[in-house]
């Protein structure tokens, strides 16, 4: 299951919308500390999207410091992204994501 909403709207790339609706999740506090942030596999089944682009978003959302790779766990919330939502007052953040999810 993905945490966040997402509709696609026509003419803007699908990587980016999907960045942006994980960036948004975080701040509205939809995700929080803890929360699995779905691997690749999972999160291009069901956003029905290639899991090429599910890949770039992952990639994305590491190289912006959201997200950062923990060995054995998978994906976690970067600190750096925690002192800065901490600046703007925002104390929840973005979550972790396991590659070693199992899939039903």
């Amino acid at each position: 299951m993905i945490p966040f909403q997402i509709s696609f709207r026509p003419g803007a790339p699908l990587c980016d919308q999907v960045v942006y609706a994980a960036k948004k999740a975080v701040v509205s506090g939809q995700m929080r500390t803890g929360d699995p942030f779905p691997s690749v596999r999972v999160l291009s089944k069901e956003l029905k999207i290639n899991p090429n682009t599910a890949h770039k978003v992952i990639t994305q959302l590491v190289n912006e410091g959201v997200l950062e790779v923990q060995p054995i766990q998978g994906l976690d919330t970067a600190e750096s992204l925690r002192q800065l939502l901490s600046f703007y007052g925002v104390t929840h953040t973005l979550v972790r994501s396991s590659s070693f999810e199992k899939e039903t």
